[in-house]
Order: structure tokens, then C-alpha cells, then sequence
């Protein structure tokens, strides 16, 4: 396949490996309001892809079966046996193809250019961003993410969007820090944030807490990064900006509850929870007792 004809696979598509491979995603965020991270889930047959070029930057995590992978990059091709767990990055902007032995049960992590710039910027000073593209590597951190993410999406709980948008810029600065050519040159930050801006970012929080709030939205209010937000906001507080929305959402529930006015459905709603199993949940886990049960108390 000559050059002009290699498929770009890249963010604006539904899915990101539909001209790739055989089979569509069994599950993908393509659907949510996810800011900078995308997510898919593939179950593939043995296969062997044409050439393609990735645009954006893309983890692959095995949660199947070992099986053995061969990478083709400038010709050469490299051969791997691809472990439960195993991660690999895929080559940005870099022509390759991908040939597999066995079943691939594969979740992806796509992420955004403008991501990683923007967190090169942070911790290097410089926009510029190369990624090492090694395969078949264990990292405890990444993996951990990954099924995070993966839970929170077949969840498909209101109040995902702040949290998805922290795990994202963690796993940014991870892969800068670990597998990029300037990790070594970290730059040190021990900002903070002042009470008056703390104060505006917690007003805004209870004032739109039935909302889908956003990460850089909050930290937009205390003119900080997204990145440096979440630290500084979890130095001041003692907890990340996700667990004080969920905190304050059963606050609000516990008010509701005690006016007797709605049932669990409304007061989940109100509060900005995606349904009452929902608020069950994050009642009982915060409280040791459900709605229902709080609420006779």
C-alpha cells in the first residue's frame, strides 16, 4: 500500500479502527461527552492489517489470552508474545501494521495530541511530545486505569465526565514521565490554591451539582491547569475534586430526603445522580446505610 493511501485513524471517527480491523468494537465512549480521552473494547480474530498511521496517541491493554503479535515498522518486523495484561503503545503519526496469532482481546486508550502538549507544556516547558512505542510491557498504573475507565463507561453514571478528565490527565503526565525522550527532565510544581478561589470552585460545584460537571471547567474558575487543579484542590481538601462532587451529592440527597417531598428517583436526579441505584450506592458507601433506610432513621 503506497504512502498517500495508508488510512489516518484518528479522533473524529465513531470508532478509531473501523478501515483496521475486521470487526467493530464491542464497546466505545464514542457516544459520551469524554474531553480528551476516547475508550474502545475489541474482541478480534486472528488478523493482519493493512499499513495505518494513528493521529492521536493509543495504549493497548490484553485482558484476553496470551498470543503472539508481530509489529511492522520501516520494514522490519518485530515479534512479541503479548501476555494477560500486557500493554503496548502504538506509534503516533508513524506508518506500521499489525499481524496476530489468536484471539485479541484488546481495550484501547486513545488519547488527544492536544493532551499531551498541553501537559508537556506543565512539566517540561515545551510542546513538544514524542512517545516511546514499546509493546508487550507491563505498567500496574496504566492497567489500572484502563479497567477504571472501562467500568465507568458500561456504568454509565452522571458525574463520569470530572472523573474520566482526571484519570486522563494522570495518565498523560504518566506517559510523559515514563515513556517519552524528555521524562527524565521533569519540572517540579508546589503551586497551590488560595481559599478565595477554592470557595468559588466549591460555590460553583453546589450550585450546578444536578449537572454533568467538568474537570476543566472547575479548574478554568481557579485559573489553574486541569492537572495542577486536581493536586492542589486535593492538598487543600484532603480529597479529589471527583470525591468532593460525590460527597456533596449525598449531602444535598440527606437534605432532600429529610424534606420527604420526592421519591429516591427525584432525589437521585436532583442531585445528580444518574439513577437511584446510583445514589444507593455512594449513600450506603458513605453513610453505611441506604436512602431508604437513612430516611426512617
Amino acid at each position: 500500500m503506497s504512502e498517500g493511501n495508508i488510512p489516518a485513524v484518528g479522533a473524529s471517527q465513531a470508532q478509531h479502527f473501523p478501515q483496521i480491523f475486521p470487526r467493530l468494537p464491542i464497546l466505545g465512549s464514542d457516544r459520551t461527552i469524554w474531553t480528551g480521552i476516547s475508550l474502545e473494547y475489541h474482541v478480534q480474530p486472528p488478523f493482519e492489517t493493512p499499513e495505518y498511521a494513528m493521529n492521536l496517541y493509543s495504549i493497548g491493554i490484553n485482558l484476553g489470552q496470551s498470543f503472539q503479535m508481530e509489529r511492522k515498522i520501516d520494514g522490519r518486523w518485530e515479534t512479541k508474545q503479548v501476555f494477560p495484561g500486557a500493554l503496548g503503545i502504538c506509534p503516533f503519526n508513524l506508518s506500521h501494521k499489525l499481524r496476530w496469532h489468536g484471539e485479541m482481546n484488546l481495550l484501547s486508550l486513545n488519547l488527544g495530541r492536544d493532551l499531551l502538549v498541553r501537559s508537556a507544556l506543565e512539566l517540561f516547558n515545551t510542546d513538544r511530545v514524542e512517545l516511546l512505542w514499546p509493546m508487550a510491557f507491563q505498567d500496574p498504573l496504566i492497567h489500572q486505569i484502563g479497567l477504571a475507565l472501562k467500568a465507568e463507561l458500561q456504568s454509565n453514571a452522571i458525574g463520569s465526565r470530572i472523573y474520566v478528565e482526571t484519570m486522563a490527565n494522570a495518565l498523560a503526565v504518566h506517559l510523559l514521565r515514563h515513556y517519552s525522550t524528555q521524562g527524565h527532565r521533569t519540572v517540579s510544581y508546589n503551586g497551590g490554591i488560595c481559599p478565595h478561589k477554592l470557595r468559588l470552585v466549591t460555590d460553583y460545584i453546589n450550585d450546578y451539582l444536578e449537572q454533568e460537571l467538568s474537570l476543566e471547567e472547575l479548574a478554568a474558575i481557579a485559573q489553574l491547569s486541569p492537572y495542577h487543579f486536581s493536586r492542589a484542590f486535593k492538598q487543600a481538601t484532603g480529597i479529589s475534586p471527583y470525591q468532593y462532587v460525590i460527597q456533596q451529592r449525598v449531602e444535598r440527597a440527606k437534605q432532600l430526603l429529610l424534606q420527604g417531598k420526592m421519591s429516591l428517583s427525584e432525589v437521585a436526579i436532583a442531585c445528580g445522580f444518574s439513577h437511584q441505584s446510583h445514589l444507593n450506592r455512594h449513600f450506603k458507601r458513605l453513610t453505611g446505610v441506604t436512602p431508604k433506610n437513612w430516611s426512617i432513621s
